[in-house]
């Protein structure tokens, strides 16, 4: 066998094979990329680590006959980077495959594809349609939140929902919780919901960036595997079995204190009482009063801090403390100047808001804990 494809689309194929196989503790033939080809010059890269899958199409300048063979893509995929020239040829000699580039000629020992295994690609059934970039943009404000504890299963991923029209996308670790909708033009599937797991959502978010700023992604469900393709590119994974919260029961419905504030101003005030907490007390304390917030933080070894920011605010004077850490992820992935937060007092929990898209839930903390 033998093919002839472009350096540059042939590589970002293997590194977006590259990013999916496991790098250790898996048997051999996972840590290889599937190269499969017909004779009409269509070429696919396939890989997997057993808990996500990927199928990339891309096109070949010629294939002599048909191809399937097992070669680790971790080492083409960096070898490709380091060469200048246009063009690949790839030759077969039992899982052996030969590559020349330019005047250089590289042997790489693969295996069989016989027990490569198989990968769901999108079938002819519906599908969700989202553009990429608004994709993109909810799991940047989701995903940070989810759970990445042992034994946590049904919060260890990131939870999707269709219904109406709108999209909705949410990530819990039960501190906090992360929600943020999207209003579609159709509805398609994903009525009864889905857990994706996080290493599914990452590969799916760099997945939003290859698309480009105006492409757009499908989202399928099929029996247990969940599935995202652009033209190109699929992504599938197992769903995350279980039960995810009752999120909508989680979201404050009583909170009667609004204070706005400037997002940066804020991050920098956390930043700096920061300094001044430590492991044990990973807390800092809001002190809201008419027009003002003193942040205040102490560590028995460190010292403390007082800072203080303008806010909006007219209501009593309210005090609650929250993990810092938590706030700033929050207000890292906002993207208006201004936030609101809601609060009912100190004892529950928080809500930080952006437009009527986005809520950030965080469960207070007593400093003195």
């Amino acid at each position: 066998m033998k093919l002839v494809v472009k350096r540059e689309p042939f590589t970002a194929a293997l590194s977006a094979a590259a990013a999916v196989v496991p790098l250790r503790g898996a048997r051999p033939s996972l840590k290889n990329a599937l190269l499969k080809g017909d004779q009409d010059g269509n070429l696919e890269v396939q890989a997997t680590d057993m808990e996500v899958g990927l199928r990339y199409k891309l096109k070949a300048e010629t294939i002599q006959s048909p191809v399937s063979l097992c070669l680790p893509c971790i080492t083409l995929a960096g070898l490709l980077k380091e060469c200048t020239e246009d063009v690949v040829t790839l030759e077969t000699s039992g899982a052996k495959g030969i590559l020349t580039v330019g005047r250089d000629r590289f042997e790489v020992f693969g295996q069989e594809s016989s027990d490569f295994p198989e990968i769901p690609g999108i079938g002819e059934g519906p599908a969700l349609t989202i553009a990429a970039a608004d994709l993109a943009r909810m799991i940047d404000r989701t995903i940070f939140a989810a759970a990445r504890e042992q034994g946590r299963y049904a919060i260890n991923g990131v939870y999707i929902q269709c219904k109406d029209k709108v999209f909705e996308m949410v990530a819990t670790d039960g501190r906090r919780l992360a929600y943020c909708k999207k209003k579609l033009k159709s509805s398609g599937v994903l009525e009864d919901g889905a857990i994706v797991p996080v290493k599914m959502m990452q590969e799916v978010r760099k997945l939003c960036d290859s698309a480009g700023a105006n492409g757009d992604l499908q989202i399928s469900v099929q029996g247990r595997a969940v599935l995202v393709c652009s033209e190109i590119e699929t992504l599938s994974s197992l769903v995350v079995e279980g039960i995810f919260p009752k999120y909508q029961q989680v979201i404050p419905k009583d909170c009667d204190k609004e204070i706005t504030f400037k997002r940066e101003a804020l991050l920098q005030a956390l930043r700096k009482a920061m300094f001044l907490t430590s492991e044990e007390t990973r807390t800092v304390q809001l002190n809201f009063s008419p027009g003002t917030c003193l942040i205040e933080a102490r560590s028995p070894d460190k010292g403390q801090a007082a800072v203080t920011l303008e806010v909006e605010y007219t209501g009593d004077a309210v005090a609650i403390g929250f993990n810092p850490q938590y706030l700033q992820d929050a207000l890292r992935v906002l993207a208006a100047d201004t936030a609101r937060m809601e609060l009912k007092d100190s004892a529950r929990p928080g809500v930080l808001r952006e437009g009527q898209d986005y809520q950030y839930v965080l469960m207070p903390v007593n400093p003195r804990d």
